[in-house]
């Protein structure tokens, strides 16, 4: 049912000015940061008034904030779809299974890295932008765990209800890092994306499907 006192030819309209707001406030904050992304740059990007902005959105905060759920919904969505696709390849081995899930997570965070990466550092210190974040890395963690879990049985690991969470951390941390600082992430060896992701499935690899290295604990008794 349309709005009342407004006619379809105007809701459509106001939905794509906010579309293009919410598009130029995108470009602003990965090309210009934080600070670099003000009202009146995302005005004049959509090509409409400042007090068009304010018309949808009430400040520079709430923009930010829809534009965090403009790009999680996309993340969400296009993790759902990949995760389900997968879900039905029962061609692939355990070990294809666990690249693809691994290639999966770390091209949707790459993807959107350069907004992601803002976002996740302003989230700090504004407990509502963690919140819708933390809702996405839940999804991606349920995702993830429920695709290999299904597969417990082709897995090496003696608790997969334990090893496979495990993986998933290292892969969405490390993702999450990359995200955050990129090439100034002050690390000393500089690994270049698709070998990063490469590794980082055949670690995954490695951990749920071969049989693990004695424990410290166990070593000791050894001794």
């Amino acid at each position: 049912m349309a709005q009342a006192g407004k006619r379809p030819a105007q809701q459509a309209r106001s939905r794509l000015t906010q579309r293009k707001i919410l598009a130029a406030a995108r470009d602003a904050l990965a090309a210009a940061g934080w600070d670099g992304m003000t009202v009146a740059r995302v005005a004049a990007a959509a090509g409409v008034s400042v007090g068009s902005v304010y018309e949808r959105f009430t400040d520079k905060d709430g923009l930010v904030h829809a534009v965090q759920h403009d790009v999680l919904d996309e993340v969400d969505t296009d993790l759902r779809v990949a995760y389900a696709l997968l879900a039905g390849r029962d061609d692939l081995t355990a070990a294809q299974l666990i690249a693809e899930a691994v290639r999966a997570l770390a091209h949707q965070m790459a993807r959107h890295g350069a907004v992601l990466g803002l976002l996740v550092l302003r989230a700090a210190a504004d407990p509502s932008l963690r919140a819708r974040g933390n809702a996405t890395s839940e999804l991606a963690e349920e995702l993830f765990t429920t695709l290999l879990l299904a597969r417990a049985g082709e897995l090496g690991c003696p608790e997969p209800h334990t090893a496979v969470p495990m993986a998933f951390r290292a892969v969405f941390s490390t993702a999450m890092w990359q995200v955050m600082f990129g090439q100034d992430a002050g690390l000393r060896h500089d690994i270049p994306p698709d070998a990063e992701q490469r590794e980082l499935a055949t670690l995954c690899q490695s951990y749920l499907l071969r049989f693990p290295a004695p424990s410290a604990e166990g070593t000791r008794e050894d001794q």
